[in-house]
């Protein structure tokens, strides 16, 4: 037996909106399972349900920080600051420390929250704290874009990049020291 159609209050059709639902995620479902399958049916060790699930939530957060700032390519991150389709722009930058570059793909990318007209200024120190205490690009960037309990009322750093760019600073300072 069907289940019942139910009016949602908002209008249309509650258990075609559940179907539909249910479709998307049994199609991404599908799709991920098979890139994944083969992937690990290569891999010569084992690899443990802890550590497939910290892996996609990495890989969850790279997606969000995508969809949320942008992960421009060399080319994009050039003609967005103005310098045309430049390819060796942002290389440059990233390899003098002002500008933070991660590997995605087999390039590197280039997170949009720190390109305005110019790079936001306070890049360039958060890259030298980093690099003094051998934290990588993508640490930093994926440090930048979660909650920190150095922030104040736990915020995230990349929120108060232009606002506060010293709290930042600060912030960085004592996460990325050593404790012992």
């Amino acid at each position: 037996m069907a289940a019942p159609e139910v009016e949602h209050p908002a209008g249309g059709n509650q258990s075609a909106r559940a179907t539909e639902l249910f479709r998307t995620w049994a199609r991404d479902s599908a799709l991920g399972l098979s890139s994944l399958s083969p992937a690990m049916a290569m891999s010569a060790t084992s690899v443990s349900p802890q550590l497939a699930r910290a892996a996609q939530a990495t890989e969850n957060v790279w997606r969000q920080i995508g969809h949320e700032f942008g992960l421009l390519t060399s080319t994009e991150a050039a003609e967005h600051m103005g310098y045309g389709r430049n390819r060796t722009w942002a290389s440059a930058q990233r390899k003098a420390g002002r500008l933070l570059g991660v590997r995605r793909g087999g390039a590197y990318r280039y997170p949009g929250f720190q390109l305005d007209a110019d790079v936001v200024p306070v890049i360039s120190e958060l890259v030298a704290v980093a690099r003094r205490q051998g934290w990588s690009d993508e640490s930093v960037v994926l440090w930048l874009c979660s909650p920190s309990g150095w922030m104040p009322e736990g915020d995230r750093p990349v929120d108060a990049l232009r606002t506060d760019p010293r709290s930042v600073l600060e912030a960085a300072g004592s996460a990325m020291a050593p404790r012992w």
